[in-house]
């Protein structure tokens, strides 16, 4: 008998019990299981598989995914009341505008002060406070510390050239000299 003749007389017997309780016998779940690990199995059984998760996940959505996005919301923003946040823009906007202008009027300041004690004006910017009282503070001590580097610098320039003045001032001395004199007293011996 040949394999085609089995197959044949199988058909015959389909629908019987005795058929359905064979074929039965011959799934067991060992040999189940090895067939889904195949290359087959898991073509066979993964459409089923990934229509089971969508329709799993679509359902979780549903009950639960606004819920969830609504308390995160409001956890993260207590009161997200659109006036309120519109509110808050505005009012930062404005302490934004009000620094702003308040810098200006400092820079301005500084730069008259700056120009009247003959200071360089590019360093106007680094002095500028947060108020006036600092402002006026950074100014006072940068034309303090300008004015003795200033002198100092003079000081060793005199010294290095090696003129020395004399006891008394001269007397050929024109107006720039002798405001000179008048102003670095120490550079005249005694």
């Amino acid at each position: 008998m040949e394999f085609k003749d089995v197959i044949t007389e199988l058909d015959n017997y389909k629908d019987s019990e005795d058929f359905n309780n064979y074929v039965t016998g011959l799934m067991t779940d060992d040999r189940v299981n090895k067939y889904l690990e195949s290359e087959n199995g898991k073509k066979a059984i993964q459409p089923k598989l990934d229509s089971f998760f969508s329709k799993g996940l679509d359902t979780w959505k549903q009950n639960n995914l606004s819920k969830l996005v609504d308390e995160e919301i409001q956890k993260r923003n207590p009161s997200t009341d659109p006036k309120d946040i519109e509110l808050n823009k505005i009012k930062s906007q404005l302490e934004q505008m009000k620094a702003d202008s308040l810098k200006k009027d400092l820079t301005a300041n500084a730069i008259k002060y700056a120009t009247t004690k003959n200071l360089p004006i590019d360093m106007v910017d680094f002095l500028v406070g947060t108020d006036e009282d600092s402002t006026n503070k950074n100014m006072k001590a940068f034309e303090k510390a300008f004015q003795t580097a200033v002198d100092n610098a003079v000081n060793e320039k005199l010294k290095s050239s090696g003129h020395i003045p004399s006891n008394t001032e001269p007397s050929n001395m024109d107006g720039v000299e002798k405001a000179f004199y008048n102003k670095n007293p120490q550079l005249i011996k005694h």
